[in-house]
């Protein structure tokens, strides 16, 4: 495997997946156990008491919080958050030294970067790409005003939706409310039948009962 140059493994052959930035910049490979996305490092125990003493607002992570250590960089693999420092020619992928170390211990080229840029601002890519940035650059708008339309038609459709739920609701309720005042009525209506009913039959036990009582009175007298 031909790197071309020095060692990728700084100081020590221990691969980890975040290394101290502050300790690479020094030549040595400790392991990262937080994360300040302010200064876009990550520390170890030692550099983070250090960093604390000098940015005592800003917000640094732990492994706790590890979720928010990964996030976009350019120049920063998006699997173990280190420097990309090499390109490997047989997958024509971008790599930290972790991956090199991980995926492409057979690979039979391996280019660092800073000796593949030399001589790219003169080279027809390089010349081209202002062009091809801006003609990337508009599809994105297109895109990101199709997104737009598509964002206003949902909220007129939720709109809408929402108002024919109301009306809806607004007709339901009109309807249970005639069928309440009906249905109240009718029992009203019953109500009073039925009290005129149990009234008269009342008012004939009543009657009844006075004709027993007066009838027993007259037997009495004739006995």
């Amino acid at each position: 495997m031909a790197f071309g140059g020095s060692s990728i493994y700084k100081g020590s052959d221990l691969i980890h997946d975040y290394s101290c930035s502050k300790c690479e910049e020094n030549d040595f490979n400790t392991e990262a156990q937080h994360f300040c996305p302010e200064c876009d490092h990550y520390l170890c125990d030692k550099c983070v008491r250090i960093h604390g003493e000098y940015f005592k607002k800003h917000v640094v992570y732990g492994r706790g919080d590890i979720q928010k250590w990964e996030r976009f960089s350019m120049d920063r693999c998006d699997q173990h958050g280190n420097k990309l420092e090499v390109h490997c020619d047989d997958h024509q992928e971008l790599c930290c030294h972790v991956c090199v170390a991980v995926n492409h211990r057979l690979c039979s080229s391996i280019s660092h970067l800073l000796e593949l840029a030399r001589g790219f601002l003169k080279t027809e890519e390089f010349k081209q790409l202002p062009a091809a940035v801006d003609k990337m650059r508009s599809r994105f708008d297109e895109l990101k005003n199709a997104k737009l339309e598509d964002k206003a038609f949902l909220m007129d459709s939720y709109k809408n939706i929402l108002a024919e739920i109301k009306a809806l609701c607004k007709e339901l309720n009109q309807i249970l409310d005639k069928l309440e005042k009906k249905t109240v009525e009718q029992l009203h209506s019953m109500m009073k039948h039925l009290e005129r009913s149990l009234k008269d039959d009342i008012e004939i036990c009543a009657h009844m009962n006075e004709l027993l009582k007066t009838m027993m009175d007259k037997f009495r007298q004739i006995t």
